[in-house]
C-alpha cells in the first residue's frame, strides 16, 4: 500500500546517481545498471524526530523515503543495496514505472559487532501498484522504531504478520528468510524428483519432499 506522509516530511532533493556508484566503488557492470535502468532518484522524505514529532530509538534514528524513477521494466536488487549500503539509515524505496508504483525495503539495522556499519537483511516488496490509489494513512506509532516497524510489516507476508503478533520485528524476519530458504531447498527437491528415473531415488526423493514441506506448513500455519 502507498502511505501519505506528511507534508512538513518532505525533503524533494534530486540524488546523483554518480554520488552513489561512485562513493560505492561499483564495477562496471554494476555501473552501466545504474545508468541504464535508473532516469533518476528523489529523496522525497525524511521521516525524523524534527519532521514527526516522534522519538528516534537506537536502531531507527531516522527513516529516509526515495523516490526511484526507472527505465526498464525492473530494477536489479543489486542496485538498492549499492544505495542501503551508502546511506546508514533505513530507506523505504518507491519504485516508479509508468502509472505503477512498487514499495521496496530490507530490514535494515546497526551492526552489532562493528561500529558504524549496517547489517541488511532480507527486502521485502509490494506488487506494482496504480499511482492514482488512495493513500493509506501512515501508521501510528510511538517512535521511529515502532513506525519503521509498521512501514516493513505492510510489506511482509501476511500469513506471517497476521499470526504471530506477539513476536519482534527480527524473529519475524528469521521466519521469513527460514520460509524462503525452505522453498528454495523444495523447488530443488522437486526439480530432482521430475528429473530422476530411478523408482527408489524418487521414493526417497519424495520422503525429502514431505519432511521439508512440513516444516514449512508449521512456519506458515496460523
Amino acid at each position: 500500500m502507498l502511505f501519505d506522509y506528511p507534508v512538513k516530511a518532505r525533503f524533494g532533493r534530486k540524488i546523483a546517481k554518480s554520488k552513489l556508484y561512485e562513493n560505492a566503488s561499483v564495477n562496471t557492470k554494476l555501473k552501466d545498471k545504474f545508468i541504464n535502468q535508473i532516469d533518476k532518484i528523489i529523496w522525497q522524505y525524511k521521516l525524523a524526530p524534527s519532521t514527526l514529532n516522534l522519538d528516534a530509538t537506537d536502531k531507527v534514528p531516522e527513516i529516509q523515503v526515495f523516490d526511484i524513477f526507472i527505465k526498464s521494466n525492473q530494477i536489479d536488487q543489486a542496485l538498492l543495496e549499492v544505495i542501503d549500503k551508502a546511506i546508514p539509515l533505513p530507506i523505504i524505496f518507491q519504485i516508479h514505472k509508468g502509472n505503477k508504483v512498487k514499495i521496496k525495503a530490507a530490514y535494515k539495522r546497526p551492526s552489532e559487532s562493528a561500529n558504524n556499519k549496517w547489517v541488511i537483511e532480507s527486502y521485502f516488496e509490494s506488487e506494482w501498484l496504480d499511482k492514482d490509489v488512495a493513500k493509506q494513512p501512515m501508521p501510528q506509532a510511538l517512535d521511529l522504531g515502532k513506525l519503521y516497524e509498521q512501514l516493513l510489516k505492510s510489506l511482509m507476508p501476511v500469513e506471517v504478520t497476521s499470526s504471530k503478533t506477539t513476536q519482534t520485528l527480527d524473529e519475524q524476519v528469521g521466519i521469513i528468510n527460514q520460509i524462503n530458504s525452505l522453498q528454495k531447498e523444495l523447488d530443488k527437491l522437486n526439480s530432482k524428483y521430475k528429473k530422476e528415473k530411478q523408482r527408489n531415488r524418487q521414493f526417497e526423493i519424495n520422503k525429502q519432499i514431505k519432511l521439508k514441506q512440513k516444516e514449512l506448513n508449521q512456519l506458515t500455519k496460523a
